[in-house]
């Protein structure tokens, strides 16, 4: 629970003086009632602390509301994951389905509170072209992003991607997502 969260840093913070918490959760933003629930508390209870997402942020869950809350609360950065620079990319093959549109509104949007944003971008995607590729690398330099990686896509067990790429037959035979 979001109490238990609250009690687990006060008493990080007093037994051993922590000025910053990195929440280190795949699925921080999969329950946006809760991370609106959230915020309000760290900022009462925490004023002097910050903190982050380190495993990013999903684009689609960051509404102006949860973006006030989060600034409210000393997220001090925010890592986006958007992925690819390809809406056909995003359409067929990312679960997420970022709409690339939106992505300035929200940088912008989120710089406007004073918080840094980062994003996150894979290339390599089965059957992906070039061009696609291309598109990503230009997506995130035009981005007023303060920083980016791209990385090429790891199919992780238990994905859609995963599952995909080993009903094609493109893993080699010793592949370890590890």
């Amino acid at each position: 629970t979001n109490e238990d969260v609250i009690r687990e840093i006060r008493w990080l913070k007093e037994e051993y003086g922590i000025k910053e918490v990195a929440f280190l959760d795949d699925n921080f933003f999969v329950s946006a009632p809760r991370v609106k629930q959230l915020c309000p508390m760290l900022a009462q209870e925490f004023p002097d602390m910050v903190f982050s997402v380190p495993a990013g942020a999903e684009i689609n869950a960051l509404d102006e509301e949860m973006i006030d809350l989060l600034a409210k609360a000393n997220f001090h950065r925010l890592i986006l994951a958007i992925e690819s620079g390809s809406q056909d990319i995003q359409n067929g093959l990312i679960d997420k389905k970022v709409k690339l549109d939106r992505v300035p509104k929200v940088i912008q949007y989120i710089k406007s509170k004073g918080i840094e944003v980062r994003g996150f971008f894979m290339i390599g995607f089965p059957g992906e072209k070039r061009a696609s590729m291309e598109a990503t690398a230009k997506f995130a330099l035009s981005l007023d992003l303060d920083d980016f990686a791209i990385s090429i896509v790891t199919p992780l067990p238990g994905t859609p991607l995963h599952d995909e790429c080993l009903d094609k037959g493109i893993l080699v035979e010793d592949f370890d997502s590890d």
